[in-house]
């Protein structure tokens, strides 16, 4: 792909659009297909030929059509039974091979290897007309709701890919009712809790012939849930890596929180690291272990602390606070505080309570 934040999409050419029959079989007309151009150099620039492609959102299949034009196997996931059916048709046409399964992750595992996961996450407050199956988030009732989807999903991706393997999800913000929601943002503060960011892309789209400047929900609710003036969206790129800490300021740390008068007992990758005894060639940790004792005043105390210290404190992704307590780390097992300096060096700890003797 080209070196730069931002590309003008093409329409697809008739070949490649989804054919008028098809469209009319779907409850939104198919409105909400994406286009098969905007796939494709995603595909070529981070898959090689033969390998896998994903999308745990499939709908009409338009990603594993252009995985199938790249010399990539298709596998996708479609949770709405009939949009399975119009993405088998669509890449039979084409003499495309593709496995699409019914149903969604994590209640269900991808068959066999992945490589590559490409997909646009699925819009909110859509106004599904449809039935609606369990998890469907096109059927989310509130924000909420559709981002602890996205969570599990994107958690059960992560647990798919090889070590390296990219995660790619478009995403945009969307306006409901007079105001802004950040799905791409939220989207991409989950994907940040589970991969390394790579990248992005903002794609822009031309504007639709049939825009106009005022529209109204009365006179076509259902295509005023799906149509949206925004003209881009984002490319999420991001990587199944955790950058190694660095050693230096992770023995400076741990210097910092003997001389606050903190206990610790380390434990992990680090020991020899932290003794300098780490042989030559191994590899540089991720992270920094740390049991703590059943305290909670001092456990207070070191939230604060590290808080100070300017570490971000969080849990499975989620943000922490101050006044996160002994209960809820016992209950989520460990609690992840991460320092990012100006220069890009990482320290990362995950505390967790002490086993008992």
């Amino acid at each position: 792909m080209r070196e730069r934040s931002w590309s003008v999409l093409e329409p697809d050419p008739p070949e490649y659009r989804l054919p008028d029959d098809l469209r009319a079989r779907d409850v939104f007309g198919g409105r909400d297909c994406g286009w098969v151009s905007q796939m494709r150099p995603f595909v070529r620039a981070y898959s090689r030929p033969g390998d896998t492609v994903f999308d745990p959102f499939c709908g009409f299949g338009t990603t594993l059509l252009a995985a199938a034009l790249e010399g990539r196997d298709g596998l996708g996931m479609e949770i709405d039974d009939a949009r399975a059916d119009l993405a088998r048709e669509r890449l039979r046409r084409h003499g495309a091979e593709a496995r699409i399964v019914r149903g969604s992750i994590p209640s269900k595992k991808p068959l066999g290897r992945v490589d590559l996961c490409l997909t646009s996450v699925p819009y909110f407050g859509c106004r599904w007309p449809g039935r609606a199956s369990t998890g469907q988030c096109y059927a989310a009732p509130d924000f909420d709701t559709y981002l602890m989807a996205m969570r599990a999903i994107f958690h059960a991706v992560r647990e798919a890919l090889p070590d390296d393997g990219y995660c790619i999800a478009m995403a945009e913000n969307v306006r409901i009712d007079g105001r802004t929601l950040p799905v791409a943002w939220e989207v991409a503060r989950i994907l940040d809790s589970l991969f390394l960011a790579c990248d992005e892309r903002v794609l822009c789209y031309p504007p639709r012939e049939d825009a106009t400047s005022e529209r109204t929900t009365e006179s076509d609710p259902l295509d005023a849930a799906m149509r949206n003036d925004r003209t881009h969206e984002y490319a999420l790129i991001y990587r199944k890596r955790r950058p190694p800490i660095d050693i230096e300021r992770t023995r400076a740390f741990l210097s910092a929180l003997r001389e606050a008068g903190f206990e610790a007992a380390m434990h992990g990758s680090f020991v020899p690291w932290a003794a300098g005894d780490a042989p030559a060639g191994t590899r540089r940790p991720n992270d920094l272990d740390l049991w703590i004792r059943d305290d909670p005043m001092a456990w207070s105390a070191l939230l604060r602390w590290l808080r100070a210290q300017g570490f971000r404190l969080s849990m499975w992704g989620e943000p922490a606070t101050v006044e996160t307590s002994l209960d809820t780390l016992r209950k989520r097992h460990y609690l992840r505080a991460e320092r990012i300096d100006g220069d890009g060096a990482a320290v990362r700890v995950d505390w967790s309570l002490a086993p008992e003797a």
